[in-house]
C-alpha cells in the first residue's frame, strides 16, 4: 500500500519534480512522433522541387527569349533543316523555342514579337497575336508566355486553375540592316 501511495505522490528533491507515475514503455512515441511530421516533411519536400523547377523553368524561358532577341537586332537569319533560309521572323521563333526546349514543350510557348513606340514603349493592340520582326531602328519587343502546371494539388491551390503562365520579354532596338 505505501508503494502505490509513492508513484501517485509528486516528490521534489531539491529542483527537480519526479512524474506522478513511472513510464514502463515509449516504443509507440517514435512512431506517433514519425507519423506526425512525416506528411509535413514530404510537402516541404515537394515543394522545394516544385518551386525549383518553376524557377528553372522561368530562367530557362528569359535565356530563350534573350537569344531570340540577340538573333534578332542583328536582322540576322538561320537555315532550315534542308539548307533554305528562313525569315527573320521563323528565325527568331525557332532560336526562341530551341533554347526553351531545354525545360519546356517548345510547342506550348505563345511568342509574340511587336514593334513599339512613344516615350513610354507602349504595346500596341492586339500584341498577343503579332508576330512582326520590324525593319532597322525600330524598338521592338519579344514576349515569350509558357503556362507552367503545378504537379502537386496543395501547391496548386494556391494558383488559379493549378497553373501560373510565366512571362520573358525583351526589348531592343534593331540594328541599321
Amino acid at each position: 500500500m505505501e508503494q502505490v501511495e509513492e508513484r501517485t505522490r509528486v516528490k521534489v528533491e531539491g529542483t527537480v519534480a519526479r512524474l506522478p507515475f513511472k513510464v514502463r514503455d515509449s516504443k509507440g512515441v517514435t512512431i506517433v512522433e514519425f507519423a506526425l511530421v512525416l506528411p509535413i516533411f514530404a510537402l516541404l519536400l515537394c515543394a522545394t522541387i516544385e518551386f525549383g523547377y518553376y524557377f528553372f523553368v522561368q530562367h530557362t524561358l528569359q535565356y530563350a527569349t534573350r537569344e531570340g532577341t540577340r538573333l534578332a537586332l542583328v536582322g540576322a537569319t538561320l537555315n532550315d533543316p534542308s539548307g533554305n533560309p528562313m525569315t527573320r521572323q521563323a528565325s527568331i521563333i525557332e532560336t526562341i523555342k530551341e533554347h526553351a526546349s531545354i525545360a519546356v514543350n517548345p510547342g506550348a510557348l505563345q511568342i509574340s514579337i511587336f514593334p513599339v513606340s512613344g516615350p513610354n514603349y507602349t504595346d500596341p493592340a492586339n500584341w498577343q497575336t503579332t508576330t512582326n520582326p520590324g525593319n532597322g531602328g525600330d524598338f521592338m519587343r519579344v514576349v515569350v508566355q509558357y503556362t507552367f502546371k503545378f504537379w502537386t494539388p496543395l501547391i496548386g491551390h494556391f494558383f488559379p486553375s493549378d497553373q501560373q503562365v510565366i512571362t520573358a520579354e525583351a526589348l531592343y532596338r534593331n540594328e541599321m540592316f
